[in-house]
């Protein structure tokens, strides 16, 4: 590994049910940094409330799905069947979008945002729930190993070109020092890097701070699906512009920017500290 200039973090934990999002942590200034999706940063420079700018893409693929246990498709989603929504700015017009286009009526999705964020695919599990959204390396993974039988519905499978997430973000109007965020980058890449060569030693870490708590062949399993969404050829942490651009197209054609200011991609993110 090569060397590096130490950079003092204090990593940040989200509360058990995720009600303080990291990107309203940022917006309070409690946080210099936030790991949230590339949709956050859309939103807020939409609102004109605060310059969310991505510096780091930690998955440059897509690694996120709908799923459900009894869905067969998302045009039975439009019947009248349950979503569990995060409440995420675009979500749930992107998931009508995909019933849309799978010759269902969108707006005919039940929207259900009373279940707690981090619970959601146990609501599903459970039958209480038709659908929702999650990350394959670990939702799924984890209905894999507990031999739940799930249907999964990627965004790209339905024409939409879903941005990077998730994303490690800055206030770009308040931000740390280019020396000190340089740093932080070159010391993430080190580390997603060594995971992706060592899962074994990423479980390792994994395995004493992750609640509630998994065990080792989980973590290991985790780790080493995920390692194929890290990187799409580009250098770690590096995102494509035209990746920004497509997603802030369809946006715009769907009629989902409402925000007073008009959102172009060089404001939503740089590679100056991931080249």
């Amino acid at each position: 590994m090569n060397k590096i200039q130490p950079v003092d973090v204090r990593l940040v934990p989200p509360d058990a049910e995720y009600s303080k999002t990291p990107a309203r942590q940022l917006e309070a200034g409690e946080v210099d940094l936030a790991i949230c999706p590339s949709e956050s940063c859309i939103a807020y420079n939409e609102s004109g409330k605060l310059r969310l700018q991505a510096v780091y893409a930690i998955l440059q693929k897509d690694a996120s799905a709908i799923v459900g246990t009894k869905l067969n498709s998302m045009r039975e989603l439009g019947e009248g069947k349950t979503y569990g929504s995060y409440n995420a700015r675009y979500e749930d017009s992107i998931v009508a979008a995909m019933v849309d286009h799978d010759g269902g009526d969108g707006k005919q999705v039940r929207i259900e945002r009373s279940e707690g964020k981090l619970s959601m695919f146990d609501a599903v599990k459970a039958g209480r729930l038709d659908a929702t959204w999650i990350f394959l390396p670990w939702e799924g993974m984890e209905a894999e190993t507990e031999g739940v039988k799930t249907n999964t519905f990627t965004l790209a499978d339905y024409d939409i070109p879903y941005g990077f997430s998730p994303i490690i973000a800055r206030n770009a109007a308040s931000s740390p020092a280019d020396d000190v965020l340089a740093a932080f980058v070159v010391a993430t890449r080190e580390g997603y890097q060594h995971a992706i060569d060592n899962p074994h030693d990423a479980a390792d870490i994994l395995l004493g701070v992750v609640t509630p708590s998994r065990s080792k062949d989980f973590l290991l399993q985790s780790q080493s699906r995920i390692n194929e969404y890290y990187s799409d050829g580009h250098k770690l942490g590096y995102m494509d512009a035209a990746k920004w651009t497509h997603f802030l197209t369809w946006l715009k054609k769907q009629n989902l920017l409402h925000g007073p200011r008009d959102v172009s991609d060089i404001d939503l993110f740089t590679n100056e500290y991931a080249q």
